[in-house]
């Protein structure tokens, strides 16, 4: 996984907009939480990349004939 380099231009704009909102403190909140769900989902995206996807492969089903090899619990007795 290779690491993306920081860009500070990036911070200085958020801490920006984080001081012009600060005179309203849901503002603040809901910006916040903005920048929460951003980077939740950038990191998603990071991780899918990295996923392999498995071909599918169906399961080998038995037929119906193979059902009367099975010994029947009432020979038991």
């Amino acid at each position: 996984m290779d690491i993306e380099k920081l860009d500070l231009n990036n911070v200085i704009e958020v801490d920006r907009i984080k001081k012009k909102l600060e005179s309203d403190k849901k503002l603040v909140e809901f910006f916040l939480l903005i920048l929460d769900v951003a980077n939740k989902n950038i990191n998603k995206e990071s991780i899918i990349g990295d996923i392999t996807i498995e071909d599918y492969v169906e399961p080998e089903l038995s037929d119906h004939d193979s059902d009367d090899e099975l010994p029947n619990p009432e020979d038991d007795y």
